[in-house]
This record gives structure tokens, C-alpha cells and sequence, in this order.
């Protein structure tokens, strides 16, 4: 019995560690990272052509809608590279008729793709050799933003001299479940990325966003390139730890009411994505160890709960309340400075629960195959092993 009391104590002291530290990554971030609709930085003398990089694989119902939005946000000097990436759908029909309607539209289409290389990172790369932008932002397919947005990004980079500048998008709402589980997604990647680093040159961490990553053409050259990048899974964070490992000075940026994206518009769809970084970045290719993961991560996650189911042992019941109130402050706290529901965050045991089943998902299912399917392709744990590049 003693050894359960002392057991007991020892677990509600580390989830109070837990959460301790999640409040402090939380308020670390918001104090360091600011909000694209905030930057006031002065319009360059001249503004620097931009080579606006879409790679998009059967997007036909999204397309148009987001690309016009970036089109009318009027930049003076603006290129928008639409890549079709073998899609079997419309979307290369859409993209070759948004071409003929304005000239700053340069249709590619990819009906190749290399043996040795991931299809998005090979569509990038051939948006990038046909841009002739001195920046290159890199945006994704189903990606609106508010006029302006892109002026301000430019206009701060080059006041501050940032060679990449990341922008996290507003997430739009899809339903309370879905919500749950895509806050406690954005608090994961938030802390584990520690985001609030990205700006300080003595730190290794970078990040880029696949919604908005906007890149000196000089420093991307300056890197060993999308090359070096063409099997990694987690391209995004990739992307930006290669650029800061090369010298770059980077940052992050939140892009509430400036840039939003329906992040997943079904769970499925959610569980179909988590398959890939799940199984590969997270994982690392490994079943037992996602499982140690996530039994920790819930561990983690539930202890404010399961301290409150202490009966014989009061003093830890009210430290379980106190790690409660901490877990949803923090939570719904974070939710609503990115923009989003208080509401779901609020029910961060079910967005907890959802994401660990997520990874276990993707562990079984990518040890069952034997490598992920993305974007159409199967790509084999052999050969996705020896293009791992993200560091945790």
C-alpha cells in the first residue's frame, strides 16, 4: 500500500511537471511569436519579385477559390507557379484556365515522378525551376489569405533581414470532434517544434508551413536544396531546420485573420494524414516505440484526471483539481490565441485520446504495408529510412 501512495505521488508529480511545462512553452510562444496582421515594417523601395510555388495533387474542388484569393491580394510583382502533381481529377484542367485568364499564372504540369523522390518535394522542385522570383514562397493548394497578407510578409523580411518566414494559418472550424483533436494537434506540434526558438540564431530549431513558407531564393541556394529533402515526410519542419542548419536567419508567424485553411474536413481524412508522419517522423518506422509514445504522452495527458480518482488520498485529489484548472487554462488559453474555439479545446482528454489512437493507427498500419501511401504513392520503409532528415 505504501509503495502504491508512493507510486501514486510520483505520477502526480510528473504530470504536474507536464503541465507546468506546457503552460510555459505556451506562454513562451505567445510571447514570441507575433501575428502577420500586427507587422507595420515599411513598404521596401521596390518590391522584390515573388515566385508563388502551389503544388497541388487532385485539388479540383479547392483550387480555384484559394488561388483567387492569393490573386487578389494584388502584389505588385507577383508569379503564381500552379504545379499539377498527376492528378487524376480535374485540377490540371482548372489550372491550365486560371492561366488563360491572368498572364502571372505559369501552369506545370508533373506526369513523372522519380523513383527516388516524394511527389510533393519533386512538384516543388519543379515549381522552383521555373520560378524567377528573388523570394519563393511555397503554399498549399486549399490555402485563402486576406489582402495584404503577402505585402506584410515581404515588407518584414526584408526590414529584418529574415531569409524564411513561416506563417501557421488560421484553422477553420469543422465540427466539435474534429476541432478536439486538431487543437490538441497544433499544442503538440507547437511545444515539440519549440516554436519560440525558430528567431534565435544560437538555437538549431527551424520551422516552415506548408500553408505559407516564404524563402530568399539566395539562402534556399545556399542549402543543400529540395534534393536533400526529396524523402523526407515531415517537409515542412525539414524544410526549416535545413535552412537554419545553412546559416538563414529564420522566422514564424501566426496568421490569424490574415491566412486560413480548412485544415482536414473529416476525421478519416485526419487519420489518413496522420498515417504519414505518425508511422515515419514521430515513429521512426517503429510499432513498439510509437506505442511507449503514446502510453506516455497518455500518461501524461490524463494524470490531472487521474489524480481526481485518488479516494484515499485527498491531498492528491486537490492537486488533480489544480491540474485540471492548469490543463484547460493552458489549452483553451492557446486554442483561442491561434484563432480557434475555446470549446473544443476545452475537451482535451478526447483530443488526447483521438491523437494517441491516430498514432497507434499509423504505427500498425505502416508496419503492416511496410512503408505509407501519400499523395497516390506507396513509398517503402526501406527506402523512406535512408531519407529521414528532421531531428527532434
Amino acid at each position: 500500500m505504501r509503495l502504491h501512495r508512493i507510486a501514486s505521488l510520483v505520477y502526480v508529480g510528473v504530470g504536474a511537471v507536464w503541465w507546468m511545462a506546457m503552460l510555459g512553452a505556451f506562454l513562451r510562444t505567445r510571447r514570441a511569436v507575433p501575428f502577420v496582421r500586427d507587422f507595420d515594417d515599411p513598404a521596401p523601395a521596390q518590391w522584390p519579385r515573388v515566385s508563388m510555388v502551389i503544388p497541388a495533387r487532385n485539388e479540383e474542388d479547392t483550387i480555384e477559390l484559394a488561388v483567387r484569393s492569393r490573386l487578389a491580394d494584388a502584389y505588385p510583382n507577383l508569379e503564381v507557379i500552379l504545379v499539377d502533381d498527376r492528378s487524376t481529377d480535374r485540377t490540371g484542367t482548372v489550372i491550365d484556365r486560371l492561366a488563360t485568364e491572368d498572364a502571372r499564372i505559369v501552369p506545370v504540369h508533373v506526369t513523372w515522378l522519380p523513383e527516388d523522390w516524394l511527389g510533393k518535394q519533386n512538384a516543388m522542385q519543379s515549381g522552383i525551376d521555373r520560378a524567377t522570383g528573388t523570394w519563393i514562397l511555397f503554399t498549399d493548394a486549399d490555402v485563402h489569405a486576406t489582402p495584404g497578407c503577402l505585402r506584410k510578409a515581404v515588407a518584414r523580411c526584408e526590414a529584418q533581414g529574415f531569409d524564411l518566414l513561416g506563417v501557421v494559418p488560421e484553422l477553420r472550424s469543422t465540427g466539435f470532434v474534429l476541432d478536439a483533436v486538431i487543437a490538441q494537434f497544433l499544442r503538440t506540434i507547437l511545444v515539440a517544434s519549440r516554436s519560440w526558438a525558430v528567431g534565435d540564431a544560437r538555437t538549431n530549431e527551424g520551422l516552415a508551413a506548408g500553408a505559407f513558407s516564404l524563402v530568399r531564393r539566395s539562402a534556399l541556394d545556399r542549402s543543400p536544396g529540395l534534393a536533400w529533402l526529396k524523402l523526407e515526410l515531415a517537409d515542412d519542419l525539414a524544410l526549416g531546420q535545413m535552412l537554419k542548419a545553412s546559416g538563414a536567419r529564420c522566422s514564424i508567424a501566426m496568421g490569424q485573420g490574415m491566412l486560413d485553411v480548412l485544415f482536414y474536413p473529416t476525421l478519416g481524412a485526419m487519420a489518413c494524414a496522420a498515417e504519414r508522419a505518425g508511422f515515419t517522423s514521430i515513429g521512426r518506422f517503429s510499432l513498439p516505440r510509437i506505442l511507449v509514445e503514446v502510453a506516455g504522452y497518455w500518461a501524461m495527458e490524463f494524470a490531472p484526471y487521474v489524480a481526481l480518482t485518488f479516494k484515499r488520498m485527498p491531498a492528491l485529489q486537490v492537486a488533480g483539481a489544480a491540474l485540471v484548472l492548469l490543463a484547460q487554462t493552458t489549452c483553451v488559453s492557446l486554442n483561442r490565441w491561434a484563432g480557434a474555439r475555446a470549446l473544443p479545446a476545452a475537451a482535451q482528454p478526447l483530443g488526447a485520446a483521438m491523437n494517441g489512437f491516430l498514432m497507434v493507427r499509423a504505427g500498425i498500419l505502416g508496419t503492416l504495408r511496410g512503408g505509407v501511401w501519400w499523395r497516390g504513392t506507396f513509398y517503402a520503409t526501406s527506402l523512406l529510412r535512408g531519407g529521414r532528415r528532421v531531428g527532434f
